[in-house]
C-alpha cells in the first residue's frame, strides 16, 4: 500500500458550485486505487439555521406564491452538506461518486471499479480528482481525501481510518 495523496480542505458557502481540481501522479502500476474520503459535519439540524434557508429555496425553486404549511415545515428537520467526487485519468473521465455518505472508500481497477466508475487500470499516469461542492449549509465543511495505490491481495480493511 502506497499513499499517493493526502489532502485536507475547508469548504465554506463561497465554495458552493465550485469544482476543486486535485491532480496527483501515479508513478507505477498498482492492482487498484483506493480513494478514501471523509467530510463533516454532514447534517445540520438547528431550526434557526435551516428554516430561513428552506424558505429561500421555496422562493427560488417553487412556483410563485407557494407557501409552506406547518406540516411542510415539520418535514424538514435537517439540511445536508454535500461534496461529490469525480475522477479523470490522463485527461479521460473515469466516473463519479454522487453519493451522500460522508465517509467512503472507492475502488478503481481494471477488473472492476466502484459503482459510477468505469473499470480502469490503476496504472502510471496523470490522475485528477475533482471535488464538486454541492452544498454547504453553514460554517465550514472539513474534507479529507486520501488516495492509495494498492497491491494485489491488499484489502480496504488495511487502510488507516481518516
Amino acid at each position: 500500500m502506497e499513499l499517493l495523496l493526502d489532502q485536507t480542505f475547508a469548504f465554506t458557502l463561497a465554495d458552493v458550485r465550485k469544482n476543486i481540481l486535485v491532480p496527483f501522479r501515479v508513478d507505477r502500476d498498482f492492482d487498484h486505487l483506493a480513494i478514501c474520503l471523509h467530510y463533516g459535519p454532514k447534517a445540520i439540524r438547528d431550526p434557526e439555521i435551516i428554516m430561513p434557508q428552506i424558505r429561500k429555496c421555496v422562493k427560488t425553486y417553487f412556483p410563485a406564491g407557494y407557501q409552506l404549511t406547518e406540516a411542510d415545515m415539520q418535514e424538514y428537520q435537517e439540511l445536508f452538506n454535500f461534496v461529490t467526487l469525480s475522477l479523470d485519468k490522463n485527461g479521460e473521465y473515469v466516473g463519479c461518486a454522487h453519493r451522500h455518505p460522508p465517509q467512503q472508500i472507492l475502488t478503481i481497477s481494471a477488473s472492476g471499479s466502484s459503482w459510477g466508475f468505469a473499470p480502469t487500470a490503476a496504472s502510471a499516469g496523470d490522475w485528477r480528482a475533482v471535488l464538486h461542492v454541492q452544498a454547504v449549509v453553514v460554517g465550514t465543511v472539513d474534507y479529507h481525501l486520501r488516495i492509495y495505490g494498492m497491491e494485489r491481495g491488499e484489502q480496504d480493511a488495511e487502510i488507516p481510518s481518516l
